[in-house]
């Protein structure tokens, strides 16, 4: 019996020591003095995009038109009341026509405007240049102020180039010449990511052409009205106007514009006061704005001498050109000829239904 009782205590006590020893061995494997380590990890880059984004959108016109001229020192066209261009309206006092679609006539003495818009990021440099032929018969003027006692046939161009000084125009490439700086507008732009994983630096969506820095340039002109114009086969000298661009320099000289981008802008009509004759048509430029604000066309137009709506019958706008037509403007002569003239009120199809009160006044009475 004690034997068995042995027995059995002695195979408990191998049993104990047995799961010791193992338990033993386990905290021999994690328990040494020093131990080591590692991972690997791999690098990658996302991309690199370019913010500095040149992109200058330049005038489309070949100036076959825009920069055409009459030469009228004599007054030949005023003393025959437009006889021979019925249908056409000259600006009062002028002796150089050009031919406009954008003013209050069909021909005055400043050209229609061209414009040039920097649709990038970075600020650049434009520079305008025109010059004239060199013609035999005709002298270039350096001045649009004519002695009574000169008698020379004389002609004034003068480059207008955004609020610069006018530039009098000659035969050499100099003269003429007018560089301003135009500011990049980043604002515009966002990355984008494009297929294949890539990332872009492009312009938003549905951004208005207001919404970039721009310019506009143009010539206007004047003759000597004592000069002596009998030469035969005299005309008017041949003017060339050429544009070209760079980004802007640190050094730069260039008069650098004030920045004029407008995001979001209301319709608005600039000039006020138009002349109106009977029998002809008025045009009138409207700029119907940009953005959240600017408007699809116009909703009506207000007579507001008898308080009516001008028929629509009565009026067109193509583009940025309303014109009120001639029926109108015969029927309302009686009001255009008071003292103060005819105003109109025109209102916008824009969401705050802007308006702009314009003025028809008979054309000045010609002085014999």
């Amino acid at each position: 019996m004690k034997k068995k009782v042995m027995k059995k205590a002695l195979a408990g006590m191998l049993a104990t020591t047995m799961v010791l020893g193992t338990s033993m061995m386990v905290l021999a494997q994690t328990g040494t003095a020093t131990g080591s380590g590692g991972g690997t990890g791999t690098g990658s880059f996302e991309g690199h995009v370019d913010k500095d984004v040149v992109a200058v959108t330049l005038p489309t016109d070949n100036n076959t038109t825009t920069f055409s001229y009459k030469m009228d020192p004599e007054g030949l066209i005023a003393a025959t009341n437009n006889a021979k261009y019925s249908t056409d309206t000259f600006e009062p006092g002028a002796n150089v026509y050009f031919k406009s679609t954008a003013g209050t006539y069909t021909w005055a003495k400043d050209s229609d405007r061209l414009k040039v818009i920097n649709k990038g990021t970075v600020d650049v440099d434009v520079t305008i240049t025109a010059k004239t032929d060199s013609n035999a018969n005709l002298t270039m003027s350096t001045t649009k102020t004519f002695e009574s006692t000169d008698t020379a046939a004389k002609l004034y161009l003068g480059l207008q180039v955004a609020n610069q000084t006018e530039a009098a125009i000659d035969t050499t490439d100099t003269a003429g010449k007018v560089s301003v700086g135009l500011k990049g507008n980043g604002d515009n732009y966002e990355i984008t990511a494009v297929d294949g994983g890539g990332y872009a630096y492009t312009a938003k969506t549905g951004v208005p052409d207001t919404a970039w820095n721009s310019f506009e340039f143009g010539l206007t002109g004047a003759c000597n009205p004592h000069g002596n114009y009998s030469a035969t086969g005299l005309d008017g000298s041949n003017v060339t106007i050429t544009w070209a661009y760079a980004v802007r320099a640190d050094d730069s000289t260039a008069d650098l514009l004030d920045a004029n981008a407008v995001a979001d802008a209301a319709p608005s009509i600039a000039t006020a006061e138009y002349t109106a004759t009977s029998g002809s048509p008025v045009t009138v430029t409207v700029n119907l704005g940009a953005g959240a604000k600017a408007a699809e066309g116009i909703a009506s137009i207000r007579n507001m001498a008898n308080n009516t709506d001008v028929p629509a019958a009565r009026y067109t706008l193509s583009g940025t050109t309303l014109t009120i037509d001639s029926t109108f403007i015969t029927n309302n002569m009686s009001f255009i000829n008071s003292a103060n003239g005819l105003n109109l009120r025109v209102t916008f199809d824009d969401t705050d239904k802007t308006t702009a009160t314009i003025t028809l006044k008979p054309a000045p009475a010609t002085t014999e």
